[in-house]
C-alpha cells in the first residue's frame, strides 16, 4: 500500500468538509429558488456525504483500533458518529429546506 503523508490527507479531508459548507452555502442560501424541492432534498445527501468522510477521515488516526480486540469499539465510535452525524442532517438541516418533508416528498 502506498503511504501518504498525514499531512497531505488532513488537508484533503479539510477541503472535503469545506466544499461542503461551500456547496451547502451556495446551493441552498443563493441558488434554491432555482431548483425543485425535490432536487433540493435529494442533492443534500452530497455535502453530508463529503462531510462525513471528511469528519471520519479527520477523526480516524484518534481512533483507529490498535488491536484484535479494539475493532468492536471502533465500529461502535463509528457507528454512533455516524448516526449523531445523520441525525443532524435528518433533525436540522432538511427541515431547513423543507419544513413540510412529507409533502416534499410526494411532489
Amino acid at each position: 500500500m502506498v503511504k501518504v503523508l498525514n499531512k497531505t490527507t488532513k488537508v484533503i479531508f479539510w477541503i472535503l468538509i469545506i466544499l461542503a459548507i461551500l456547496v451547502g452555502i451556495i446551493v441552498y442560501g443563493g441558488m434554491a429558488d432555482g431548483f425543485s424541492l425535490k432536487f433540493l432534498v435529494l442533492f443534500s445527501g452530497l455535502p453530508f456525504f463529503f462531510f462525513v468522510v471528511g469528519a471520519f477521515g479527520l477523526l480516524w488516526p484518534k481512533i483507529k483500533p490498535a488491536g484484535e480486540s479494539t475493532y468492536i469499539i471502533h465500529a461502535l465510535v463509528l457507528g454512533v458518529l455516524f448516526f449523531i452525524l445523520f441525525l443532524l442532517h435528518t433533525w436540522l438541516i432538511l427541515p431547513l429546506i423543507c419544513p413540510d418533508f412529507g409533502r416534499c416528498l410526494d411532489m
